[in-house]
């Protein structure tokens, strides 16, 4: 079972901790489906709540954290999308040269991909790009 195949049972309810191998029982990662949880803004609460007993300090087990879920989880299913960063190579390409030629690091320089209009972005990478290859400082 994938960590979205649990976050389902945990709503749907068919099976309960015992019904489980010990495969399935393994692949339960308590800080994942926390995170696949923390999607959906009315469990907040919840997760949060079950966040302060697990992870570095582990004083409740994956059985036990399963088990709280299991309880107090609404029986409706709903799929709440996966945030993730989104970067493309040739974002990663523009940032770098917008890097070298503001002089600053590439997370900046992904900044200034959002402040700066295309046509100034695009007159940048030209010079860049017509001028034989330079190192970053």
């Amino acid at each position: 079972m994938n960590p979205f195949d649990h976050i389902k049972n945990l709503h749907t309810k068919q099976k309960r901790w015992e019904d489980f191998n010990d495969e399935e029982k393994k692949s339960f990662n308590v800080f994942i489906i926390n995170k696949g949880l923390s999607m959906n803004p009315d469990y907040l609460g919840i997760v949060n709540m079950v966040q302060n007993f697990t992870g570095l300090n582990q004083v409740i087990s994956p059985k036990e954290v399963f088990n709280i879920y299991f309880n107090l989880l609404p029986n409706n299913f709903r799929f709440y999308k996966w945030i993730k960063g989104e970067k493309s190579k040739k974002d990663k390409e523009k940032a770098e040269y917008l890097a070298m030629h503001f002089k600053v690091s590439t997370r900046e320089a992904y900044d200034y991909l959002d402040i700066l209009d295309k046509k100034t972005i695009n007159s940048i990478l030209k010079n860049y790009k017509n001028e034989p290859q330079r190192k970053a400082i």
